[in-house]
Protein backbone atom coordinates (compact mmCIF):
# COMPACT_ATOMS: atom_id res chain seq x y z
CA UNK A 1 0.00 0.00 0.00
CA UNK A 2 2.80 2.45 0.90
CA UNK A 3 4.48 1.67 -2.41
CA UNK A 4 1.24 2.50 -4.25
CA UNK A 5 0.96 5.89 -2.56
CA UNK A 6 4.59 6.65 -3.40
CA UNK A 7 3.92 5.86 -7.07
CA UNK A 8 0.75 7.98 -7.01
CA UNK A 9 2.69 11.07 -5.92
CA UNK A 10 5.27 10.85 -8.74
CA UNK A 11 3.03 12.57 -11.28
CA UNK A 12 2.02 15.23 -8.76
CA UNK A 13 5.69 15.99 -8.13
CA UNK A 14 6.45 16.26 -11.86
CA UNK A 15 3.40 18.39 -12.67
CA UNK A 16 4.16 21.09 -10.14
CA UNK A 17 7.90 20.86 -10.70
CA UNK A 18 7.23 21.64 -14.37
CA UNK A 19 4.70 24.32 -13.41
CA UNK A 20 7.24 25.98 -11.13
CA UNK A 21 10.36 25.87 -13.32
CA UNK A 22 8.47 27.38 -16.24
CA UNK A 23 7.54 30.36 -14.08
CA UNK A 24 10.78 30.68 -12.11
CA UNK A 25 12.83 30.60 -15.33
CA UNK A 26 10.30 32.66 -17.33
CA UNK A 27 12.76 35.45 -18.08
CA UNK A 28 15.49 33.06 -19.29
CA UNK A 29 13.06 30.96 -21.36
CA UNK A 30 11.71 34.12 -22.97
CA UNK A 31 15.19 35.40 -23.82
CA UNK A 32 16.05 32.06 -25.47
CA UNK A 33 12.85 31.20 -27.34
CA UNK A 34 10.65 34.31 -27.70
CA UNK A 35 11.35 37.42 -29.86
CA UNK A 36 10.58 39.99 -27.11
CA UNK A 37 13.57 41.75 -25.56
CA UNK A 38 12.27 44.15 -22.87
CA UNK A 39 12.27 42.49 -19.43
CA UNK A 40 8.66 42.79 -18.20
CA UNK A 41 7.03 42.31 -21.65
CA UNK A 42 9.29 39.29 -22.14
CA UNK A 43 8.04 37.75 -18.88
CA UNK A 44 4.42 38.53 -19.82
CA UNK A 45 4.89 36.87 -23.24
CA UNK A 46 6.36 33.77 -21.58
CA UNK A 47 3.43 33.59 -19.15
CA UNK A 48 1.12 33.88 -22.17
CA UNK A 49 2.66 30.74 -23.66
CA UNK A 50 2.40 29.07 -20.28
CA UNK A 51 -1.31 29.95 -20.19
CA UNK A 52 -1.93 28.21 -23.53
CA UNK A 53 -1.08 24.87 -21.94
CA UNK A 54 -3.21 25.67 -18.90
CA UNK A 55 -6.27 26.42 -21.04
CA UNK A 56 -6.05 22.94 -22.60
CA UNK A 57 -6.13 21.18 -19.25
CA UNK A 58 -9.96 20.98 -18.98
CA UNK A 59 -10.06 19.35 -22.43
CA UNK A 60 -7.39 16.87 -21.38
CA UNK A 61 -9.33 16.25 -18.18
CA UNK A 62 -12.52 15.44 -20.12
CA UNK A 63 -10.69 13.05 -22.46
CA UNK A 64 -8.61 11.15 -19.92
CA UNK A 65 -11.25 11.07 -17.19
CA UNK A 66 -13.78 9.58 -19.63
CA UNK A 67 -11.53 6.58 -20.14
CA UNK A 68 -10.59 6.57 -16.46
CA UNK A 69 -14.27 6.19 -15.53
CA UNK A 70 -15.08 3.67 -18.28
CA UNK A 71 -11.88 1.66 -18.83
CA UNK A 72 -10.13 1.86 -15.48
CA UNK A 73 -8.05 4.25 -13.39
CA UNK A 74 -4.71 2.50 -13.81
CA UNK A 75 -4.39 2.42 -17.61
CA UNK A 76 -4.96 6.15 -18.01
CA UNK A 77 -2.99 7.00 -14.89
CA UNK A 78 0.11 5.22 -16.23
CA UNK A 79 0.21 6.96 -19.60
CA UNK A 80 -0.58 10.52 -18.51
CA UNK A 81 2.78 10.77 -16.74
CA UNK A 82 4.61 9.70 -19.91
CA UNK A 83 2.74 12.34 -21.93
CA UNK A 84 3.85 14.89 -19.34
CA UNK A 85 7.46 13.74 -19.21
CA UNK A 86 8.34 13.60 -22.90
CA UNK A 87 7.40 17.25 -23.68
CA UNK A 88 9.23 18.39 -20.52
CA UNK A 89 12.37 16.64 -21.75
CA UNK A 90 12.03 17.94 -25.32
CA UNK A 91 11.51 21.56 -24.20
CA UNK A 92 15.02 21.42 -22.78
CA UNK A 93 16.39 20.67 -26.27
CA UNK A 94 14.54 23.31 -28.33
CA UNK A 95 17.14 25.39 -30.26
CA UNK A 96 17.28 29.12 -29.48
CA UNK A 97 15.26 31.72 -31.38
CA UNK A 98 18.53 33.03 -32.86
CA UNK A 99 19.13 29.60 -34.42
CA UNK A 100 15.75 28.61 -35.88
CA UNK A 101 13.67 31.78 -35.56
CA UNK A 102 9.92 31.57 -34.91
CA UNK A 103 10.06 27.75 -34.96
CA UNK A 104 11.56 27.90 -31.46
CA UNK A 105 8.41 29.65 -30.19
CA UNK A 106 6.13 27.32 -32.17
CA UNK A 107 7.94 24.27 -30.79
CA UNK A 108 7.46 25.55 -27.24
CA UNK A 109 3.74 26.17 -27.85
CA UNK A 110 3.25 22.68 -29.34
CA UNK A 111 4.96 20.92 -26.44
CA UNK A 112 3.11 23.03 -23.87
CA UNK A 113 -0.18 21.99 -25.50
CA UNK A 114 0.67 18.29 -25.15
CA UNK A 115 1.67 18.87 -21.53
CA UNK A 116 -1.58 20.71 -20.84
CA UNK A 117 -3.69 17.86 -22.19
CA UNK A 118 -1.77 15.23 -20.19
CA UNK A 119 -1.77 17.22 -16.94
CA UNK A 120 -5.55 17.47 -17.24
CA UNK A 121 -5.79 13.77 -16.40
CA UNK A 122 -2.81 13.36 -14.06
CA UNK A 123 -3.61 15.03 -10.73
CA UNK A 124 -7.32 14.07 -10.81
CA UNK A 125 -6.19 10.48 -11.36
CA UNK A 126 -3.84 10.76 -8.38
CA UNK A 127 -6.62 12.04 -6.12
CA UNK A 128 -9.11 9.38 -7.22
CA UNK A 129 -6.53 6.60 -6.91
CA UNK A 130 -5.56 7.67 -3.37
CA UNK A 131 -9.22 8.07 -2.32
CA UNK A 132 -10.31 4.66 -3.61
CA UNK A 133 -7.32 2.84 -2.12
CA UNK A 134 -8.04 4.20 1.38
CA UNK A 135 -10.26 3.22 4.27
CA UNK A 136 -12.85 5.90 5.21
CA UNK A 137 -10.90 7.05 8.28
CA UNK A 138 -7.73 7.52 6.19
CA UNK A 139 -9.16 9.14 3.05
CA UNK A 140 -8.44 12.73 4.10
CA UNK A 141 -4.83 12.01 5.05
CA UNK A 142 -4.06 9.79 2.07
CA UNK A 143 -5.46 12.15 -0.55
CA UNK A 144 -3.33 14.84 1.06
CA UNK A 145 -0.29 12.81 0.13
CA UNK A 146 -1.07 14.02 -3.38
CA UNK A 147 -1.06 17.62 -2.11
CA UNK A 148 2.29 16.94 -0.43
CA UNK A 149 3.56 15.54 -3.73
CA UNK A 150 2.65 18.68 -5.64
CA UNK A 151 4.57 20.77 -3.17
CA UNK A 152 7.56 18.48 -3.19
CA UNK A 153 7.63 19.44 -6.87
CA UNK A 154 7.59 23.14 -5.85
CA UNK A 155 10.31 22.49 -3.31
CA UNK A 156 12.63 20.73 -5.75
CA UNK A 157 12.06 23.42 -8.38
CA UNK A 158 12.82 26.20 -5.88
CA UNK A 159 16.00 24.55 -4.65
CA UNK A 160 17.17 23.78 -8.17
CA UNK A 161 16.40 27.34 -9.26
CA UNK A 162 18.33 28.75 -6.31
CA UNK A 163 21.28 26.49 -7.20
CA UNK A 164 21.31 27.17 -10.94
CA UNK A 165 20.79 30.93 -10.58
CA UNK A 166 22.85 31.46 -7.41
CA UNK A 167 26.58 31.42 -6.81
CA UNK A 168 26.89 28.41 -9.13
CA UNK A 169 25.29 30.52 -11.89
CA UNK A 170 24.88 28.38 -14.99
CA UNK A 171 23.96 31.34 -17.16
CA UNK A 172 20.99 32.07 -19.40
CA UNK A 173 20.67 28.42 -20.52
CA UNK A 174 20.31 27.06 -16.96
CA UNK A 175 16.58 26.54 -17.52
CA UNK A 176 17.38 23.73 -19.98
CA UNK A 177 19.01 21.67 -17.22
CA UNK A 178 15.86 21.96 -15.11
CA UNK A 179 13.58 20.73 -17.93
CA UNK A 180 15.86 17.85 -18.94
CA UNK A 181 16.12 16.61 -15.34
CA UNK A 182 12.32 16.80 -14.99
CA UNK A 183 11.81 14.83 -18.20
CA UNK A 184 14.19 12.08 -17.10
CA UNK A 185 12.43 11.84 -13.72
CA UNK A 186 9.06 11.50 -15.47
CA UNK A 187 10.19 8.73 -17.81
CA UNK A 188 11.58 6.74 -14.87
CA UNK A 189 8.28 7.29 -13.04
CA UNK A 190 6.37 5.87 -16.01
CA UNK A 191 8.20 2.55 -15.81
CA UNK A 192 7.73 2.39 -12.03
CA UNK A 193 3.99 3.11 -12.34
CA UNK A 194 3.39 0.20 -14.70
CA UNK A 195 3.40 -2.04 -11.61
CA UNK A 196 0.31 -0.37 -10.11
CA UNK A 197 -2.87 -2.44 -9.68
CA UNK A 198 -6.42 -1.22 -10.38
CA UNK A 199 -8.30 0.23 -7.39
CA UNK A 200 -10.64 -2.26 -5.62
CA UNK A 201 -13.55 0.19 -5.83
CA UNK A 202 -13.37 0.43 -9.62
CA UNK A 203 -12.82 -3.33 -9.94
CA UNK A 204 -16.11 -3.87 -8.10
CA UNK A 205 -17.92 -1.20 -10.08
CA UNK A 206 -16.76 -2.16 -13.62
CA UNK A 207 -19.27 -5.01 -13.80
CA UNK A 208 -22.03 -2.38 -13.94
CA UNK A 209 -20.44 -0.30 -16.70
CA UNK A 210 -22.72 -1.62 -19.42
CA UNK A 211 -25.71 -0.29 -17.49
CA UNK A 212 -24.45 3.30 -17.70
CA UNK A 213 -26.81 5.21 -20.04
CA UNK A 214 -24.52 8.19 -20.69
CA UNK A 215 -20.87 9.12 -20.87
CA UNK A 216 -19.47 10.32 -17.51
CA UNK A 217 -19.05 13.90 -18.76
CA UNK A 218 -22.73 14.09 -19.74
CA UNK A 219 -23.76 12.59 -16.40
CA UNK A 220 -21.77 15.26 -14.56
CA UNK A 221 -23.44 18.10 -16.46
CA UNK A 222 -26.91 16.57 -16.07
CA UNK A 223 -26.94 15.17 -12.53
CA UNK A 224 -23.93 16.57 -10.66
CA UNK A 225 -23.75 20.26 -11.62
CA UNK A 226 -24.10 21.45 -8.02
CA UNK A 227 -21.11 19.54 -6.58
CA UNK A 228 -19.12 20.42 -9.71
CA UNK A 229 -19.57 24.17 -9.27
CA UNK A 230 -19.14 23.93 -5.51
CA UNK A 231 -15.72 22.37 -6.03
CA UNK A 232 -14.85 24.89 -8.74
CA UNK A 233 -15.74 27.76 -6.37
CA UNK A 234 -13.69 26.41 -3.46
CA UNK A 235 -10.88 25.21 -5.72
CA UNK A 236 -10.56 28.56 -7.52
CA UNK A 237 -9.99 30.37 -4.24
CA UNK A 238 -7.26 27.89 -3.31
CA UNK A 239 -5.76 27.95 -6.81
CA UNK A 240 -5.54 31.75 -6.90
CA UNK A 241 -4.02 31.90 -3.40
CA UNK A 242 -1.47 29.18 -4.08
CA UNK A 243 -0.56 30.61 -7.50
CA UNK A 244 0.02 34.09 -6.08
CA UNK A 245 2.16 33.03 -3.11
CA UNK A 246 4.22 30.25 -4.68
CA UNK A 247 4.47 30.99 -8.43
CA UNK A 248 3.77 34.67 -8.95
CA UNK A 249 5.51 36.02 -5.85
CA UNK A 250 9.17 35.07 -6.58
CA UNK A 251 9.11 36.69 -10.05
CA UNK A 252 7.08 39.65 -8.73
CA UNK A 253 9.49 40.40 -5.88
CA UNK A 254 12.46 40.04 -8.21
CA UNK A 255 11.01 42.18 -11.02
CA UNK A 256 9.45 45.03 -9.01
CA UNK A 257 11.34 45.10 -5.70
CA UNK A 258 14.68 43.87 -7.11
CA UNK A 259 15.39 41.13 -4.61
CA UNK A 260 17.80 38.47 -6.01
CA UNK A 261 15.71 35.70 -7.59
CA UNK A 262 18.09 32.96 -6.40
CA UNK A 263 17.73 34.12 -2.80
CA UNK A 264 13.94 34.40 -3.13
CA UNK A 265 13.74 30.82 -4.43
CA UNK A 266 15.86 29.56 -1.54
CA UNK A 267 13.52 31.15 0.99
CA UNK A 268 10.52 30.03 -1.08
CA UNK A 269 11.64 26.41 -0.70
CA UNK A 270 11.51 26.80 3.11
CA UNK A 271 7.97 28.19 2.88
CA UNK A 272 6.92 25.18 0.82
CA UNK A 273 8.12 22.82 3.58
CA UNK A 274 5.77 24.69 5.92
CA UNK A 275 2.96 24.20 3.39
CA UNK A 276 3.58 20.44 3.13
CA UNK A 277 3.54 20.03 6.93
CA UNK A 278 0.29 21.98 7.32
CA UNK A 279 -1.43 20.09 4.46
CA UNK A 280 -0.60 16.75 6.06
CA UNK A 281 -1.80 18.02 9.44
CA UNK A 282 -5.07 19.09 7.83
CA UNK A 283 -5.48 15.56 6.48
CA UNK A 284 -4.74 13.94 9.82
CA UNK A 285 -6.90 16.29 11.90
CA UNK A 286 -9.46 17.26 9.26
CA UNK A 287 -12.32 17.24 11.78
CA UNK A 288 -10.79 20.30 13.49
CA UNK A 289 -11.09 22.47 10.40
CA UNK A 290 -14.83 22.59 9.87
CA UNK A 291 -17.20 25.22 8.57
CA UNK A 292 -16.76 27.97 11.24
CA UNK A 293 -12.96 27.83 10.96
CA UNK A 294 -13.01 27.90 7.16
CA UNK A 295 -15.35 30.91 6.97
CA UNK A 296 -13.62 33.01 9.65
CA UNK A 297 -10.10 32.23 8.46
CA UNK A 298 -11.00 33.10 4.85
CA UNK A 299 -12.11 36.58 5.92
CA UNK A 300 -8.99 37.16 8.05
CA UNK A 301 -6.77 35.89 5.22
CA UNK A 302 -8.16 38.45 2.76
CA UNK A 303 -7.72 41.35 5.18
CA UNK A 304 -4.11 40.24 5.71
CA UNK A 305 -3.50 40.13 1.94
CA UNK A 306 -4.52 43.76 1.39
CA UNK A 307 -2.40 44.95 4.31
CA UNK A 308 0.62 42.98 3.10
CA UNK A 309 0.56 44.02 -0.56
CA UNK A 310 0.41 47.67 0.50
CA UNK A 311 3.63 47.34 2.54
CA UNK A 312 5.99 45.10 0.57
CA UNK A 313 8.20 48.06 -0.35
CA UNK A 314 8.89 48.71 3.35
CA UNK A 315 9.91 45.12 4.21
CA UNK A 316 13.18 43.22 3.95
CA UNK A 317 13.26 39.87 2.18
CA UNK A 318 13.73 38.11 5.53
CA UNK A 319 10.62 39.81 6.96
CA UNK A 320 8.61 38.91 3.85
CA UNK A 321 9.74 35.30 4.13
CA UNK A 322 8.72 35.08 7.78
CA UNK A 323 5.23 36.44 6.96
CA UNK A 324 4.96 34.01 4.06
CA UNK A 325 5.60 31.11 6.44
CA UNK A 326 2.36 31.94 8.21
CA UNK A 327 0.44 32.48 4.97
CA UNK A 328 1.64 29.20 3.41
CA UNK A 329 0.80 27.36 6.65
CA UNK A 330 -2.76 28.63 6.35
CA UNK A 331 -3.05 27.89 2.61
CA UNK A 332 -1.69 24.39 3.27
CA UNK A 333 -4.44 23.70 5.80
CA UNK A 334 -7.16 24.87 3.41
CA UNK A 335 -5.65 23.10 0.41
CA UNK A 336 -5.50 19.97 2.54
CA UNK A 337 -9.30 19.98 2.62
CA UNK A 338 -9.81 20.03 -1.14
CA UNK A 339 -8.73 16.60 -2.53
CA UNK A 340 -10.86 14.49 -0.21
CA UNK A 341 -13.84 16.85 -0.64
CA UNK A 342 -13.60 16.71 -4.42
CA UNK A 343 -13.42 12.90 -4.46
CA UNK A 344 -16.22 12.46 -1.89
CA UNK A 345 -18.63 14.80 -3.71
CA UNK A 346 -18.86 12.44 -6.73
CA UNK A 347 -19.89 8.75 -6.88
CA UNK A 348 -17.62 6.04 -8.29
CA UNK A 349 -19.08 6.01 -11.82
CA UNK A 350 -18.22 9.68 -12.45
CA UNK A 351 -15.58 10.35 -9.79
CA UNK A 352 -12.61 10.70 -12.15
CA UNK A 353 -14.60 13.02 -14.45
CA UNK A 354 -15.99 15.11 -11.59
CA UNK A 355 -12.61 15.61 -9.96
CA UNK A 356 -10.95 16.29 -13.33
CA UNK A 357 -13.44 18.95 -14.38
CA UNK A 358 -13.50 20.79 -11.06
CA UNK A 359 -9.73 20.56 -10.59
CA UNK A 360 -8.81 21.66 -14.12
CA UNK A 361 -11.20 24.60 -14.21
CA UNK A 362 -9.82 25.90 -10.90
CA UNK A 363 -6.19 24.82 -10.72
CA UNK A 364 -5.79 24.60 -14.49
CA UNK A 365 -7.38 27.77 -15.79
CA UNK A 366 -7.36 30.02 -12.69
CA UNK A 367 -3.85 29.11 -11.48
CA UNK A 368 -2.56 28.88 -15.05
CA UNK A 369 -3.72 32.39 -15.95
CA UNK A 370 -2.80 34.08 -12.65
CA UNK A 371 0.72 35.09 -13.64
CA UNK A 372 -0.30 36.45 -17.05
CA UNK A 373 -3.28 38.39 -15.68
CA UNK A 374 -1.49 39.93 -12.71
CA UNK A 375 1.73 40.89 -14.49
CA UNK A 376 -0.28 42.44 -17.35
CA UNK A 377 -2.57 44.42 -15.02
CA UNK A 378 0.27 45.64 -12.80
CA UNK A 379 2.25 46.66 -15.89
CA UNK A 380 -0.73 48.72 -17.12
CA UNK A 381 -1.86 50.20 -13.79
CA UNK A 382 1.18 50.13 -11.45
CA UNK A 383 -1.26 49.12 -8.66
CA UNK A 384 0.69 46.76 -6.42
CA UNK A 385 -2.25 45.47 -4.34
CA UNK A 386 -3.98 43.90 -7.36
CA UNK A 387 -2.93 40.33 -6.32
CA UNK A 388 -4.89 40.78 -3.07
CA UNK A 389 -7.95 41.92 -5.02
CA UNK A 390 -7.53 38.98 -7.40
CA UNK A 391 -7.63 36.50 -4.50
CA UNK A 392 -10.57 38.39 -2.94
CA UNK A 393 -12.73 37.90 -6.04
CA UNK A 394 -12.40 34.12 -5.82
CA UNK A 395 -12.82 34.25 -2.04
CA UNK A 396 -16.36 35.51 -2.54
CA UNK A 397 -17.28 32.36 -4.47
CA UNK A 398 -15.61 30.17 -1.84
CA UNK A 399 -17.53 31.96 0.91
CA UNK A 400 -20.83 31.33 -0.90
CA UNK A 401 -19.94 27.64 -1.18
CA UNK A 402 -19.07 27.38 2.53
CA UNK A 403 -22.26 29.13 3.59
CA UNK A 404 -24.47 26.77 1.55
CA UNK A 405 -22.75 23.39 1.96
CA UNK A 406 -23.87 21.02 4.71
CA UNK A 407 -21.40 20.97 7.61
CA UNK A 408 -21.31 17.15 7.66
CA UNK A 409 -20.04 17.06 4.05
CA UNK A 410 -16.89 18.90 5.13
CA UNK A 411 -15.82 16.32 7.71
CA UNK A 412 -17.38 12.92 6.82
CA UNK A 413 -16.29 10.72 3.91
CA UNK A 414 -17.41 7.26 2.84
Amino acid sequence: MKKSFALITLGAILEYYDFAIFIYFAKSIGESLIPVHDSIPNIIATFGLFAIGALLRPLGGVIFSHFGDTRGRKNIFVYTILLMALPTLLIGFIPNYQQIGIWATIGLIFLRCIQGLAIGGEIPGSIVFAYELSQPQNKALNTNIVVAGTNIGFFIASLLGAFLLGKHNFGIEAWRIAFILGGIFGIISYFLRKNLLETPEFTTYKHFLEQQPQAPFKQILKHFRTPLWQMVAFGSFLASSLAVYTFFMPVFLSSYYHFPLAQILKYNSYSIIVFIISALLAGKFHYLFGKPFLILSLIVFNITNFMLFNHYAELTLQQITFIHYGILFYIGIICGRLPVLAASFFPTQVRYSGVALSYNISFGIVAGLTQLILFSLIKLSAIMWLPAAYIAVFSIFALLFLCKVETSKLIKYS
